[in-house]
């Protein structure tokens, strides 16, 4: 789950592996409460002002930076880890009960909030809970009591303390919520722009002499994404820049084909990390992407003059491995929230020329051959959920290639289902191994 960075500095482990030597080690250090970390002696009671208290520390967090709540950690009234205190376990009031007390006394709700139970290994039957709070999109959360939607509150983290917005300060945070999804439009178009222009360089420059790039590799696909709230990633320094690049080629190796792999070397730009070759793309800082790579675009072997063939499952596997490696890279500098994707087709040589897409390896090529689609497709994700689902990430493709292969006259795709299923006896033959 993406988290302020902060806390993992301040920890040690990034909160969704906290141990409780981890919270001793928080008491021996004085570890401070903050923003976005809150110790708590004891669990939620489960009155109605418990409810509201539970609902209101974890509303607050989501409409400021997100963090985390534990109970089991009694703060000493200093504001900062002192002493641990695990509790007993309530009969009734797990889990379940807290999901249900967040879905009932905040507006809307917030989305992924982690709950994990940790058994204390000193004291035996006793137990800490650990809520991971991560910034919310959909900002300002209210609370209200359940049936009661004309009396509720805003609250915001304030310091160590939670507190109460003022009506102009609720009506500027929707202001904001709204300008928000303007603003991400915006973004992904200057992504695309930006990676786009440095993909059409890259493929026609003739700088080195020889043959352009895209005499050899004319067809490429390209996916860029935007998270709704944005991440942070150092790629100040070449340092960095090596950092960033190391990990993501960690992370596009564990996608369903290894089509998004980079090469080296690990090149410079403003606030991004570029690299070339098959992929081509750029990491940028805030956890936006763009990469492309090639399509396999093959002369028809009876007709030399005629439409190329596009054979439609490779597409459709690399479309799969771009989705994956956008959202990775996006919770690997802490974004959160939906993932807005922009998928395109492009081709650098006579781009009007018609081509046929080949569904199966021997497949005769139905209807007539068209251009690639001159408009890119776009749909929104859930973050969380395709980083951690591999069926999400098919589902999201599914959506985006879709409205692609429906302007080349394909009535949906041929190895994907828009439930999440990857039919692997449709791609057999084909030059990808699947992870």
């Amino acid at each position: 789950m993406a988290l302020p960075a902060r806390l993992t500095a301040a920890l040690g482990r990034h909160p969704d592996d906290l141990t409780e030597d981890d919270l001793q080690r928080a008491v021996e250090n004085h570890i401070p409460e903050s923003v976005d970390l809150d110790w708590k002696k004891d669990f939620y009671k489960g009155t109605e002002a418990g409810k509201k208290e539970l609902a209101k520390d974890v509303s607050a967090m989501a409409n400021t930076a997100g963090g985390m709540v534990v109970i089991g950690v009694h703060d000493g009234n200093q504001d900062h880890a002192h002493d641990l205190v695990p509790v007993d376990p309530e009969p009734g009031r797990g889990e379940e009960w807290i999901r249900s007390v967040l879905a009932n006394w905040i507006q809307p709700v917030v989305p992924n909030v982690g709950v994990r139970v940790m058994k204390s290994a000193t004291e035996a039957g006793k137990i800490y809970w650990v809520l991971t709070v991560p910034p919310s999109p959909q900002a300002p959360h209210a609370v209200a009591t359940p049936g009661n939607d004309y009396h509720f509150r805003v609250h915001v983290r304030h310091g160590t303390t939670t507190r109460t917005l003022a009506e102009s300060e609720i009506a500027q945070r929707y202001r904001d919520r709204f300008q928000a999804a303007s603003d991400d439009v915006d973004r992904l178009h200057q992504v695309v722009d930006a990676g786009f222009g440095y993909l059409s360089g890259y493929l026609t420059s003739t700088a080195h002499g020889g043959s352009p790039k895209a005499t050899y590799r004319p067809g490429w696909v390209s996916l860029a994404a935007v998270p709704a709230v944005r991440g942070t990633y150092p790629v100040t320094t070449r340092v960095d820049r090596e950092a960033a690049f190391d990990r993501f080629a960690k992370l596009a190796s564990e996608s369903v084909t290894a089509a998004v792999q980079p090469a080296r070397p690990v090149l410079v730009g403003r606030r991004q990390v570029r690299f070339e070759g098959e992929p081509t793309g750029q990491l940028h800082q805030d956890g936006s992407f763009y990469a492309a790579v090639p399509i396999n675009l093959q002369s028809d072997h009876t007709n030399d003059d005629g439409p190329k063939r596009l054979y439609q499952p490779g597409l459709e596997l690399d479309v799969v491995a771009l989705v994956q490696a956008a959202a990775a890279w996006a919770a690997e500098t802490g974004s959160a929230g939906d993932l807005m994707l922009s998928a395109a087709l492009h081709r650098f040589d006579d781009s009007d020329k018609p081509v046929h897409l080949i569904a199966a390896e021997y497949a005769f090529p139905h209807g007539p051959a068209t251009p690639l689609p001159a408009a890119p497709a776009q749909t929104t994700g859930d973050l969380a959920a395709i980083v951690t689902d591999r069926r999400e990430a098919v589902v999201v493709a599914c959506t985006l290639l879709s409205d692609l292969l429906a302007d080349m006259g394909a009535h949906e795709p041929h190895a994907l289902t828009s439930e999440g299923e990857l039919l692997r006896d449709r791609i057999k033959g084909l030059r990808y191994s699947l992870r």
